[in-house]
């Protein structure tokens, strides 16, 4: 038994099914609700609703498990499945329509026909969603129903006032006291929606978004809960300009303000943290300085060595990436003249590091913190290898981690 929580399924509990392939699943907990699913095997599952209603029981032929899959009282699962079956049906009968009239081998008549009849599918399918909540009033089946309904911008709105009207009512098919909602996908799909459809590409209107999410999601604990983890996740570590700043926002407004219950101090601490130092690699920021050894042993300063626009490369002599990446930058530098390169090695072994080094024969300057004491890991946010930053000759970041060379080509040919 598997449960929904938002775009990803989490295992739940186990049961062994008897002679009669019956299976109980028993536990002393309270379930939070929402969707949840039966996985018979990997290739055999069905999903249900988990409400009010403790007692009921589901049966099914696993050899057609949609067409014979019956509940027990459970009106909200019944509905939802009565609803699933009739919209299953002429959702895959229009799209069989739609890719008869993708393959355009039709006469312009019947191109005309199968567009009113795909045209007339679509309307029967929101009249079955429609039916469905009105019969289903105040139930899970209708909050699930209601939050798939994009919203309709109204005729009498004027063009110029359609994107502002959308941004302020775009959520307002989700119904956020029902804390239910965070056990499905339904806010899953309505962010993602919602951030790219009114707040990309600017931050500060991507910044807009995050608040009015989580301003309405705070009408219910758990919602809130994960609204603002499916948030932070989603801004903690970006390579688009701008995007770290919403991650700060989000820390600044909302974890600092008491509002992530759930944490830990210690977990609390190091997303704090994690601000402080997203802070000092902003986008136009001058980059961290630090003291690391170079080949020769010389400890040198980052800053004394930039003197032009210089790809300050983070690896590791045991990262199978990096050592692919590495001679394409190598190749790449020869064709830039005008760009330098330094590499910093995130792990402390000198001996193994310089003999990478040997092979590898990179131009530029090469440094490792071989007592850790640079500490360019934190410094830097760096989370995996190779991660490249380009830095220009006035030591401000202009990109940061870029994971290979066609990332890198990207940056360079959009700028």
């Amino acid at each position: 038994m598997y449960y929904q929580y938002g775009e990803n399924r989490y295992p739940k509990d186990t049961a062994l099914a008897n002679n009669e392939g019956e299976a109980v699943f028993e536990s002393s907990d309270t379930l939070t609700g929402g969707v949840f699913l039966f996985y018979l095997s990997n290739k055999k599952a069905f999903e249900f609703l988990l409400t009010e209603e403790n007692n009921f029981s589901v049966q099914a032929d696993t050899n057609d498990i949609m067409n014979t899959l019956s509940f027990t009282n459970s009106k909200e699962n019944t509905a939802y499945y009565t609803f699933l079956k009739r919209y299953k049906f002429d959702e895959f009968q229009m799209q069989l329509l739609q890719r008869k009239l993708s393959k355009k081998i039709t006469t312009p008549d019947s191109i005309s026909i199968l567009k009113k009849t795909i045209s007339a599918y679509q309307s029967q399918l929101e009249q079955i969603k429609t039916q469905t909540i009105k019969n289903n009033p105040n139930s899970l089946v209708a909050d699930l129903l209601q939050a798939s309904i994009a919203v309709a911008v109204p005729k009498n709105i004027p063009t110029k006032e359609q994107g502002a009207w959308l941004k302020k009512h775009f959520l307002d098919n989700i119904r956020f006291a029902n804390s239910k909602l965070a056990f499905s996908n339904v806010l899953y799909i309505n962010y993602t929606r919602y951030i790219n459809e009114c707040g990309f590409p600017n931050t500060d209107s991507v910044i807009s978004c995050c608040d009015a999410i989580l301003q309405q999601a705070s009408a219910s604990k758990e919602n809130f809960k994960w609204s603002l983890y499916f948030l932070g996740n989603s801004f903690e570590r970006s390579s688009v300009k701008g995007q770290d700043k919403i991650f700060v926002h989000l820390v600044e407004n909302y974890y600092e303000k008491n509002r992530s219950w759930w944490l830990t101090p210690d977990q609390l601490q190091g997303i704090y943290q994690k601000a402080e130092a997203l802070k000092k690699i902003f986008i136009g920021a001058v980059c961290p300085n630090f003291t690391a050894s170079d080949s020769a042993g010389k400890e040198i300063q980052l800053h004394q060595q930039i003197k032009k626009t210089s790809l300050l490369v983070f690896w590791s002599y045991d990262c199978a990436h990096c050592l692919q990446e590495l001679p394409k930058i190598k190749t790449w530098l020869k064709i830039h003249p005008e760009i330098s390169l330094i590499t910093a090695c995130v792990l402390p072994d000198e001996e193994k590091w310089k003999e990478k080094l040997k092979l590898l024969k990179l131009p530029g300057t090469h440094l490792i913190d071989s007592e850790l004491k640079a500490n360019y890991i934190q410094l830097y946010s760096i989370s995996g290898t190779p991660e490249v930053f380009v830095i220009d000759q006035n030591k401000k970041i202009k990109a940061k981690h870029l994971a290979d060379m066609q990332e890198l080509n990207e940056f360079f040919t959009k700028k």
